[in-house]
C-alpha cells in the first residue's frame, strides 16, 4: 500500500517531537527527584506538581510515538490521533505565542546587573515565532489529514487491516464494507473525545489542589479551608464524570457537558462586574506571596499587568466553548438516541 509523501513528513515530524518531549519529560522527573530547588523546601507540593506535570507530559509523548507508528501502518485511529494531537498543539501554541507577543511589548524593568548583550524584547520575540511556527504544524494537520484522498488513503489501511486479519470488525462502529468512502468517526466526534480527555487530566491536580491547601477564587469570591477543598472536590468530580460520560456516550454527559458550557461563560461574565478584576488581583498577589515569588528586582518594582493575559485567555476560552458547544449538538445522536 502506497502511502502520501505528506503522511510520512507528518510521522516524522511528530516522530522528532516526541522523541524530544519524552527526552525532556525524562530529564525533567529524574531532576525534580535529584536536584535540590529552594522553593521545593518552601512550598508544600512543588516537588508533587513538578513530577505530576512531567509524567503527564512523558504520557502524551508516548502517545504521539505511539501514534507515529500508526500513521506508518496507515491505521485509520493514527488519523484521528493526529489530528486530536494537532487541535491541542494548535491552540496551546497559539495562545503561547500571543502570550510572548504582550509580553515582548509590555514595559519591564531593568536588571539590577544592568543591559543584557540580548534584550528580553528579542527572547520574547523569538519564543512568540516558535510558538506560531508550532500553530502552524498544528493547523497544517488539521487541515491535510482531513483532505478526502488522505481519508481515502487511511479508510484503503483498514481495509488492508481486516483483510490481514490485524483489526477487528466494528473497530470503528462501522462494519468493514464500503471503503471507498471514509467512514467512521467525525470530527466532532473526535472534539468531544479530546475535551473527554482533557477533563480526565485535570483531575490529577486534585491531589496538588489539598497537599497545598490553595485558595479558589469563583465569581470574586475567595474561598479557602473546608469550604475550598469542597468547591474542588465537586468541580473535580464533575470533571471526572463528564470525561468519562462523553467518552462513553451517556445520555446524563451531554446534559452536564451544555451545563458546564454555561457555567465557563458564567465564570468569564463574572470579571465584567465592577470590583471582580481587582479582587482577583489581590487574589493573584496572595498565591505570589504565597509561592515567595519576588515582585522586585532590586529596588526595581516588577509588578506585570495581567488583564492583558486574561483577555487572551478569555478569547481563546470562548473559542473552545463555541467549538465544543457546536460538537455536542452535532453529535447530540450519541447521546440522546435520537
Amino acid at each position: 500500500m502506497r502511502r502520501p509523501a505528506g503522511v510520512i513528513l507528518a510521522a516524522i515530524v511528530l516522530g522528532l517531537m516526541a522523541l524530544l518531549g519524552i527526552l525532556g519529560s525524562v530529564v525533567s522527573v529524574v531532576a525534580s527527584f535529584l536536584i535540590h530547588n529552594p522553593a521545593q523546601a518552601m512550598v508544600p507540593g512543588v516537588r508533587a506538581i513538578m513530577v505530576g506535570t512531567s509524567a503527564a507530559m512523558l504520557c502524551f509523548f508516548l502517545f504521539c510515538a505511539w501514534t507515529v507508528v500508526g500513521l506508518f501502518r496507515m491505521r485509520p485511529w493514527a488519523r484521528y490521533a493526529i489530528l486530536a494531537i494537532g487541535g491541542v498543539e494548535f491552540c496551546f501554541a497559539a495562545l503561547m505565542c500571543g502570550v510572548m507577543i504582550l509580553m515582548r511589548n509590555m514595559p519591564l524593568p531593568m536588571p539590577p546587573t544592568g543591559p543584557s548583550p540580548v534584550s528580553i524584547q528579542a527572547v520574547f520575540l523569538g519564543m512568540g515565532v516558535f510558538y506560531g511556527f508550532l500553530s502552524l504544524i498544528g493547523g497544517w494537520w488539521l487541515v491535510y489529514f482531513n483532505v478526502a484522498s488522505v481519508r481515502a488513503a487511511f479508510s484503503q489501511g483498514l481495509a488492508l487491516a481486516f483483510d490481514t486479519g490485524s483489526a477487528a470488525p466494528g473497530m470503528l462502529g462501522e462494519q468493514p464494507q464500503g471503503f471507498a468512502q471514509p467512514q467512521g468517526t467525525s470530527g466532532w466526534r473526535i472534539v468531544i473525545v479530546v475535551w473527554g480527555c482533557l477533563m480526565l487530566l485535570s483531575v490529577l491536580y486534585v491531589p496538588i489542589i489539598l497537599l497545598m491547601h490553595l485558595p479558589l477564587f469563583l465569581f470574586g469570591m475567595v474561598l479557602r479551608g473546608s469550604a475550598a477543598v469542597v468547591l474542588a472536590l465537586v468541580l473535580f468530580g464533575a470533571q471526572f464524570l463528564l470525561g468519562v460520560g462523553l467518552l462513553r456516550k451517556w445520555k446524563a454527559a451531554w446534559y452536564l457537558g451544555i451545563a458546564w458550557q454555561v457555567y465557563t461563560v458564567a465564570v468569564f461574565l463574572s470579571f465584567l462586574v465592577p470590583g471582580v478584576w481587582m479582587r482577583f488581583m489581590a487574589y493573584e498577589h496572595e498565591l505570589m506571596k504565597g509561592w515567595d515569588v519576588s515582585t522586585h528586582s532590586g529596588n526595581t518594582p516588577m509588578v506585570m499587568d495581567m488583564r492583558p493575559f486574561l483577555e487572551l485567555g478569555m478569547v481563546l476560552g470562548v473559542g473552545i466553548v463555541v467549538v465544543c458547544t457546536i460538537a455536542l449538538v452535532k453529535r447530540r445522536g450519541d447521546y440522546l438516541h435520537t
